[in-house]
């Protein structure tokens, strides 16, 4: 297993983890009645979550960093929109105050870094993949080996 592929693997169950730890902490803050967890939402992102983590270990590296990108740049887009964007009250400039405010707006950001760090990491195995296919050796040193040959049109203007 290679080392992106590894380190992609750990933000996915470091992401699993808090996203799980957020869902329990969203139940705290919340006013009644959306102050329980749904256990369709912890189904959902585990199975999610597990989906992506074998999708990373069983690929080619050609398409980890493609997984990943598309993972975190869709769990990063709703944790902005959740949570900065949108009038609600888990928003976390409306959060009303309470003992579990500041935890909750920990793990608002530990998110959102786990998944600027996974579409990082997503971008910069394409973007290696991508210059490793540009400049490999066996390509440059069968170019210094072929010859230039003229064309027949370039042969009939020279004999003409």
């Amino acid at each position: 297993m290679t080392k992106p592929r590894t380190l992609a693997l750990l933000i996915v169950v470091a992401h699993w983890i808090f996203a799980m730890w957020h869902l329990f902490l969203a139940a705290k803050i919340l006013p009644p009645p959306n102050n329980n967890v749904s256990w369709l939402a912890i189904v959902l992102l585990t199975s999610l979550h597990l989906g992506v983590s074998i999708t990373l270990w069983k690929l080619s590296d050609k398409f980890t960093g493609l997984v990943s990108l598309i993972f975190f740049l869709a769990a990063l887009g709703v944790d902005l929109y959740e949570h900065f964007l949108h009038k609600s009250p888990n928003n976390v400039f409306m959060v009303a105050s309470g003992n579990w405010t500041a935890w909750f707006d920990a793990s608002v950001f530990v998110l959102l870094v786990l998944e600027i760090l996974g579409c990082s990491l997503g971008i910069l195995v394409r973007g290696d993949r991508a210059r490793k296919n540009k400049s490999t050796p066996e390509l440059n040193s069968n170019l210094s080996k072929q010859r230039t040959r003229p064309s027949s049109s370039q042969f009939n203007a020279l004999t003409a």
